[in-house]
This record gives C-alpha cells, sequence and structure tokens, in this order.
C-alpha cells in the first residue's frame, strides 16, 4: 500500500513542483527502490496534466486573475511579448524556466491559441522535458552511488533531505500562488 502512496506522492508532487521531485524519484529508480519506466511515465503525465489544467484555466479565469494582480502582470507582461516574438520557443521551453511553469500555459490560454496547438506541443515539450529531467536524475543517482555508495545507508537519508526541500518549497510556491490569485 505505501508504494502506490509514494508513486501518488510523486504525481502530485510534479504536477505541483516538478524539477526536484522528478530528479529524485528518478535517483530512486536508479537505486531500485522504484519502477523507472512508472516514474518517467508519471512524471510525463503529472507534467502534461499540469500544463493543461493552467491552460484551461487561463482561457476560464485567466484575464479576470492576471488583470487583477499587479505582481503577475509583469510576468504577463514578459510572456505576452516572447509568445509574439518566439512562440515555438517559448511553447516548447517555457516549463525549463523557473518561475514562468505555471504562469505560462496561463497566458496561452488567454490568448486566442488554438487549444489543439497548445495541446501538440505540450504533449512534444513535456515528453523533451521528461528525458530531460530523467537523464539528470540517472546522472545524480550514478554519482551518488559512485562516491556516496561505501556509506551505509546513505540514500535514505540523501533522499529524506531531498523529499524535506522538496516539500519546504512546494509549501511556499502553493503560499505564494494562493497569494498571487487572491
Amino acid at each position: 500500500m505505501h508504494i502506490i502512496l509514494i508513486y501518488l506522492g510523486i504525481i502530485v508532487g510534479i504536477f505541483l513542483e516538478g524539477e526536484i521531485i522528478m530528479i529524485s524519484s528518478v535517483i530512486a529508480a536508479h537505486n531500485g527502490y522504484l519502477n523507472i519506466w512508472l516514474v518517467l511515465l508519471l512524471g510525463f503525465l503529472g507534467t502534461l496534466v499540469s500544463d493543461n489544467f493552467y491552460f484551461a484555466l487561463g482561457r476560464k479565469k485567466g484575464k479576470k486573475w492576471l488583470h487583477k494582480n499587479q505582481r503577475l502582470l509583469k510576468k504577463v507582461d514578459i510572456v505576452e511579448y516572447q509568445l509574439n516574438k518566439h512562440a515555438v520557443l517559448i511553447f516548447i521551453g517555457y516549463r525549463f524556466l523557473y518561475g514562468f511553469r505555471a504562469i505560462t500555459p496561463l497566458v496561452i490560454g488567454v490568448s486566442n491559441i488554438k487549444t489543439s496547438k497548445f495541446v501538440i506541443y505540450s504533449i512534444l515539450s513535456t515528453s523533451i522535458w521528461t528525458v530531460t529531467y530523467g537523464t539528470l536524475g540517472y546522472l545524480f543517482g550514478e554519482i551518488v552511488k559512485k562516491y556516496l555508495g561505501h556509506i551505509e545507508n546513505i540514500e535514505k537519508y540523501f533522499f529524506a533531505g531531498v523529499i524535506t526541500i522538496a516539500l519546504a518549497i512546494l509549501v511556499i510556491q502553493i503560499r505564494r500562488r494562493k497569494k498571487e490569485f487572491n
């Protein structure tokens, strides 16, 4: 039962704060604690659902939220400017830019871009993201094994530390988002 909760935690964590959860999950899989293919699938699905959730939110309530929040307006202006200038690059690369992972699909949702176009680019960029962070997690897993493998039970402390940091970031992000959208 606890393994199901771990995998559920991975998909929820990736939905909310993807990179750290993805890398630490792949490291755990690399060390034999999780199934790598399931971690990659959950990473892909969690990210794809997150993107489409924020896009749909942008379609429904984006204009109202974005234009009444002064802190978000700066990011909105940056995203809109870059979308007009480099649309394909933004569609594929925004999830790699810290602080723009949620706001970009929200702004795209407000725009006149077709849903089908967004979904296609979302699938493409999510695939790139999954492979990139899956590879990073695998490489970090190799480093952990090579340099720290001789220390007994280091994985438990390492993963406990990563999970603690991820949860702290998650709480901060949730609080920040609540303030931004209220």
